[in-house]
């Protein structure tokens, strides 16, 4: 029979009973993994395409299309909850990391006498890079080395938990918009420990507090779906609040400007706003102290804030009437020295008005399936990196595991990482790049990338029922033509056989990724409900993986959910460094389609203009029109940023109306010393970022560094679609070339 790509997918996507069904009609169980080896032959072209669900490094589910053994196409899986169907520019530039030409092809060791960062390296055996590794373990000591690794999803952050414990040593989680603070104040806040989900969908008014939903930590994808949404009729407003205009404050019905790191005072006086002109009778309205808000009137915070008072009561207004308010905030709202209170002060706002798991609200999700495997946003800790930095230079910590977090990049330049990293006497990096860090490693262990790996993962923001979803390999490893002592592997099996080396011992000990994956599925399948259900193991086996996953629409948390809350959050007073004078401003760094930077390694995303300035392959710094006119400085001049410990960066102006006078605004992403596509290209402004913590719970307030600026009286042209576009001379005379009857067609040519 004939059938399309999007039949299949419904197919796939049929349940439990289709997953039976493939099976009962003798469909091989390696159908549903993955097909074909790596290197074909020539005369070997069937033109017959497959797909296969899997998961991206965002969490979200994808349909992967195979043609000859090739990963040629991403497409959103229509079946999965997180973002049904559509998907992430994140997830299709996952292409291009599985074929890109820079990547690690073996373990590599550096080359016996020549220094760290020469990248002078030997290609060697998994056994052999394990040996070694064992053996300084052996004389430097287990308990005095230390595990840093980016985030990770599912049973991956399981393992590598493990190995770092028995090590003696908890593994540190570090991320650049470290947002943590944002789920400490939502336990607060609801009493659950999962990231609860935003019913966007179903809201008719949402007050967004800094958080820029559509360059976002969490699935871009969810975040547009629930906006289309909420854009159907009836149609939502949007109020966006923060110092920058972001993409999604272009999408906003209005953008309401207001100092970096005042949200939480804007939040605090919408509640005074609330409670004392009696908009609202819930329970939490009831039992506050009106007096106790009183210091966060309109009249006393507007200067403060940048807002209004006027604003202020007609937003606390707005929200009154709104049948299905919902409030949000983080990333600029939750970065300053007061983020966690602030943020608390803005999620308190919807205990205020009593939407806490309604329609529209915020919805509780519930807890995992899996007892031991919760929401997967595990998030990092900067005062703990901080720390780790300390170690190392006194001494406590000798050795160093890296999984794939470029920390010689993110780290500001007073932290002098690189001089830290000289210190230890061995260093371990598992990565599939070369990075401006794993250059100084002495052993570099290489990664497989997402399409060849194995996983599962419980999303960071699931859709208000429990979710499991399942990563397989769609592709063979490409560099698995080079035998099983070479080539590139999972994470997970790399750190449980590397545990087996140095004499490890845990839960997984002597497994592989994929066990460990059945054995999550085994519990599932004996739940015996959900979207998969089948009478043998096997079944329900093939049903995951041809699904993407498991998930139980019946499965919410249905009680009305008591906040413990009886007094307002304290809003904490603001901390900025100690910059001043005319030409200081506050600096807002903000993320592009290159992510945090891990994704400028992509070609394709670099070239992708910033929908707003339409800037591509370059680092560029907004700064008000009206003042960059006052301080003669045009578009492309070069400027000079500096911190108040006179560590400077170099980017290009780029004058916008939008920006206030008090803000300069720089992408991140630029400025990384390695790689093909990153090397010397723009300036890397996470080098002069302050050293300033959340005042509660240690993250980065990476949103509260002051500068000076200066213009160095160089120009570039900034490369980038908007502008004027010259046509093309034209010579209707033939002045410049004459036309002679010789080069008519009218004379016969023999």
């Amino acid at each position: 029979m004939d059938i399309n790509r999007r039949e299949f997918l419904k197919l796939i996507g049929g349940g439990g009973a289709a997953a039976v069904i493939f099976s009962a009609c003798g469909v091989p169980e390696e159908e549903l993994y993955f097909q074909s080896p790596n290197k074909l032959p020539e005369d070997q072209v069937t033109g017959i395409d497959n797909w296969y669900a899997t998961l991206g490094s965002n969490g979200e589910g994808l349909a992967i299309r195979i043609m000859e053994g090739r990963a040629k196409k991403v497409e959103g899986n229509t079946d999965y909850p997180v973002n049904i169907g559509s998907h992430s520019i994140s997830s299709e530039a996952e292409l291009q990391m599985l074929y890109h030409p820079d990547r690690i092809q073996a373990p590599l060791v550096r080359k016996e006498g020549t220094n760290r960062g020469a990248e002078k390296w030997e290609e060697i055996s998994w056994s052999d890079a394990y040996k070694r590794i064992a053996s300084q373990l052996d004389r430097l000591g287990k308990s005095k080395s230390s595990v840093v690794s980016k985030p990770l999803r599912g049973r991956a952050g399981s393992v590598l938990s493990a190995f770092a414990n028995e090590m003696g040593n908890k593994e540190i989680i570090f991320t650049a918009f470290d947002d943590s603070n944002v789920l400490s104040a939502l336990q607060k806040i609801t009493g659950s420990h999962n990231m609860p989900k935003f019913d966007i969908a179903h809201s008719d008014l949402l007050l967004n507090f800094g958080m820029d939903m559509f360059n976002s930590n969490h699935s871009e994808a969810m975040f547009g779906r629930l906006y289309g949404q909420f854009r159907d009729a009836p149609r939502g407003t949007l109020y966006q609040i923060e110092s920058r205009l972001s993409l999604t404050a272009t999408n906003a019905d209005e953008w309401i400007y207001c100092k970096p790191g005042s949200q939480g005072l804007i939040a605090s006086s919408i509640a005074y706003v609330l409670i004392s002109k009696n908009m609202i009778k819930t329970d939490l309205a009831k039992k506050l102290n009106i007096q106790d808000l009183k210091q966060y009137s309109p009249e006393n915070v507007s200067s403060i804030t940048g807002m209004s008072e006027e604003k202020i009561e007609y937003l606390a207004k707005k929200l009154s009437e709104a049948k299905h308010p919902l409030i949000i905030g983080g990333d600029e709202a939750s970065a300053s020295s007061n983020g966690t209170s602030s943020v608390e002060a803005i999620y308190a706002l919807n205990v205020l008005l009593g939407n806490i798991n309604k329609e529209g609200g915020i919805i509780i999700n519930p807890d995992s399936p899996l007892d031991d495997l919760g929401g997967s946003r595990f998030e990092g800790n900067y005062k703990k990196t901080l720390d780790l930095v300390s170690n190392i230079k006194s001494g406590s910590v000798n050795s160093l595991f890296i999984n794939d977090i470029d920390l010689n990049y993110y780290l500001p330049k007073s932290l002098d990482f690189k001089s830290a990293l000289s210190k230890l006497e061995l260093i371990v990096s598992f990565n599939s790049f070369v990075d401006d860090t794993s250059k100084y490693a002495d052993i570099i262990l290489p990664l497989n990338t997402q399409f060849e790996s194995w996983g599962n993962d419980v999303p960071s923001i699931g859709p208000g029922y429990q979710v499991v979803g399942f990563q397989q390999p769609v592709v063979k490893s490409q560099f698995s033509h080079k035998g099983k002592y070479s080539g590139t592997k999972d994470l997970s099996d790399i750190i449980i056989e590397l545990s087996d080396e140095i004499g490890v011992k845990n839960k997984y000990s002597g497994k592989k990724m994929k066990d460990i994956l059945m054995e999550d599925a085994q519990v599932l399948w004996k739940l015996n409900r959900g979207s998969i259900t089948a009478a043998d193991f096997k079944s329900f086996w093939n049903g995951v993986l041809s699904r993407g996953g498991w998930w139980d629409i019946n499965s919410k948390v249905k009680n009305n959910v008591q906040s413990n809350m009886t007094n307002w959050p304290k809003v904490q007073t603001l901390k900025f460094s100690n910059v001043s004078g005319k030409d200081s401003f506050h600096l807002v760094p903000f993320r592009t389609k290159v992510g945090d930077g891990s994704f400028a390694k992509s070609p394709w995303l670099q070239g992708l203009t910033d929908p707003l300035t339409t800037i591509a392959w370059e680092t560029w710094v907004e700064i008000n029109y009206d003042l960059a006119k006052k301080m003669k400085i045009k578009e492309g001049d070069i400027i000079e940023i500096s911190n108040s410990n006179n560590e400077s960066i170099k980017a290009a102006a780029y004058p916008n109306p939008s920006v206030s006078p008090e803000v300069i605004t720089v992408p991140v992403g630029g400025g990384q010393e390695s790689g093909s596509y990153t090397k010397n290209v723009g300036s890397n402004v996470y080098s002069i970022l302050d050293v300033q913590l959340d005042d509660n719970i240690g993250t980065h307030a990476w949103a509260a560094t002051k500068v000076k600026i200066r213009n160095t009286g160089n120009n570039i042209a900034i490369p980038k679609f908007e502008g004027r576009f010259e046509e093309l001379k034209r010579d209707p005379h033939n002045h410049v070339i004459k036309i002679t009857t010789s080069d008519s067609d009218d004379n016969d040519h023999h």
